[in-house]
């Protein structure tokens, strides 16, 4: 699977010089190879212009927060490349505060903030439950990312 992404990232690295000093960063959405391939394709028909993650998670991994600028290889279900997004926006806020907008840019169901509310709230509750062994409030902070495609 590496392999693939990382001959995928030298691509876009040979069309656009400028950005040989980018790290190989990649990920695929969800926790199911339905979900990755629902949310990666929502992303691919420019839907999908925004996500979000629960902050503890990064805590717990130890893994760095997303930045501006930063460069990802999005992944289907079967862990394949399908395009390069780059954050243009990184907010950190409250489930509570998640905002109609946010909800649409997800590009998920009808794009309502009540439909994203119930998915990500079931979401959250079982990802906190299993990585964490910790309950999920809405005062759980979100890591919400924007995002545009730059190479398909």
């Amino acid at each position: 699977m590496y392999q693939k992404v990382e001959e995928y990232f030298k691509k876009f690295q040979e069309k656009y010089p400028r950005y040989q000093s980018e790290e190989l960063s990649f990920f695929s959405f969800g926790n199911t190879e339905e979900m990755a391939d629902e949310l990666s394709e929502l992303v691919v028909k420019k839907i999908k212009t925004g996500t979000s993650s629960g902050y503890d998670l990064y805590k717990k991994e130890k893994e760095p927060l997303p930045k501006v600028g930063q460069l990802d290889v999005v992944l289907n279900g079967k862990n394949e490349p399908v395009c390069i997004i780059k954050n243009i926006n990184v907010t950190i806020l409250p489930f509570s505060e998640i905002t109609e907008e946010h909800a649409w840019k997800e590009g998920e169901g009808d794009r309502t903030l009540a439909y994203w509310r119930k998915v990500h709230t079931d979401f959250f509750k079982h990802v906190y439950k299993e990585a964490l062994n910790m309950a999920f409030t809405e005062e759980k902070l979100i890591v919400y990312e924007e995002f545009e495609v730059i190479f398909f």
